[in-house]
């Protein structure tokens, strides 16, 4: 407990500091402080995976869990709220990136969401068992790929008091422990589904249980995904995600047995053949909507996300790509919650932003 004490009193002097430094620049991107952040990393009893999809893992490359927190984890500093009041989250970004002259760059209607300063949901929903639910790729995607994806900035745009999990804050949706300029390389792989009209370009997906594995052990999480239950034929849509044995805890308590139910809430893509001023070659990008819901002995969690990923191809022979990818996080509506009054605050937009580049070899 008396830990836990130091770590808040160190963490609220932290966001005075940057709250004060933001003050007079929430309209200009050029002038966003950037702050690194440290905090423990608790492993107690309580302590669960709470997968998250992450960014261009779920449209295309793989499945990745979250990193494990502690289900009892509260934001570095609370917000002082009144249910019923109407109160707003004022929009004051907090900004981790190494290099501030870099920018991200879009070519697609779609891919203006990798640009957006505050992001609501991607809509409309998807129906479940509709026809056509799955997401499908260009031809050029088909076969074995070498994926090196860099994260290059994080985002959080109302400041750390609406990030409910500080795994969020030290590390990525992808892994706790990833920096901003790390870089991890894994295989993807991209298979025809028998039936579709490939001449359309309407018969490659994502072999997404592949693609969840390979990113999983990539990233040497500490409880790793074990294996992926998916039926794209009945419901592309859905996903289960098993985990193998986790660490044990501070206390030397195993942290027990748990799972994943992954849903595509919704889904966007658009292509792109003709050149353009910023491209000689063809831009595809996609996002996706999911929902995860993670049980776990005594516990619950509901995560939802979103990830845009925009794709260029950047040679004739279509063997290498490069990709400009963004994991939005949202909180959950629930109206018992502590995190539902936040999420009414921010009007259910994204509360974090991971920015990545990506690279991509065909094998």
């Amino acid at each position: 407990m008396m830990g836990h004490y130091f770590l808040k009193l160190f963490v609220v002097a932290l966001q005075t500091s940057c709250s004060s430094s933001l003050s007079t620049s929430t309209t200009s991107s050029s002038s966003f402080a950037t702050t690194a952040l440290h905090l423990k990393k608790p492993t107690t009893r309580r302590a669960v995976l709470s997968p998250l999809i992450s960014g261009t893992f779920l449209t295309g490359m793989a499945i990745l869990p979250r990193p494990q927190y502690a289900a009892a984890d509260t934001p570095p500093v609370p917000v002082q709220v009144v249910p019923g009041t109407g109160m707003t989250a004022p929009y004051r970004p907090i900004i981790v990136e190494t290099d501030s002259t870099a920018s991200t760059t879009a070519t697609t209607k779609l891919g203006s969401r990798l640009l957006a300063k505050e992001l609501s949901p991607l809509n409309p929903s998807l129906i479940p068992f509709a026809k056509d639910n799955e997401l499908f790729y260009p031809q050029l995607f088909l076969g074995t790929w070498v994926v090196t994806a860099t994260l290059r900035r994080k985002t959080y745009p109302y400041g750390l008091d609406y990030v409910q999990s500080t795994s969020l804050i030290e590390g990525s949706p992808r892994f706790r422990e990833e920096k901003v300029e790390d870089s991890t390389s894994y295989q993807v792989r991209y298979f025809s589904v028998d039936g579709k009209d490939k001449k359309k370009g309407k018969s490659v997906i994502a072999d997404r249980r592949f693609n969840a594995l390979s990113a999983s052990s990539a990233y040497r999480q500490l409880t790793p995904v074990q294996d992926v239950i998916w039926d794209y034929q009945k419901d592309p849509t859905r996903l289960s995600l098993q985990y193998g044995a986790g660490p044990l805890s501070d206390d030397m308590m195993p942290l027990g047995p748990r799972r994943s139910e992954i849903y595509v809430t919704a889904r966007q893509r658009e292509e792109s053949e003709t050149n353009t001023q910023q491209t000689a070659h063809a831009i595809f990008c996609a996002s996706e909507r999911i929902r995860q819901v993670t049980l776990l002995p005594g516990n619950v969690i509901v995560t939802d996300t979103e990830t845009i990923t925009e794709y260029e191809q950047m040679n004739d022979d279509g063997s290498q790509l490069r990709a400009v990818s963004r994991i939005a996080v949202f909180l959950t509506p629930n109206p018992n919650s502590r995190e539902g009054v936040l999420w009414q605050q921010v009007g259910g937009k994204a509360v974090a932003f991971f920015d990545y580049t990506i690279n991509m070899q065909r094998q």
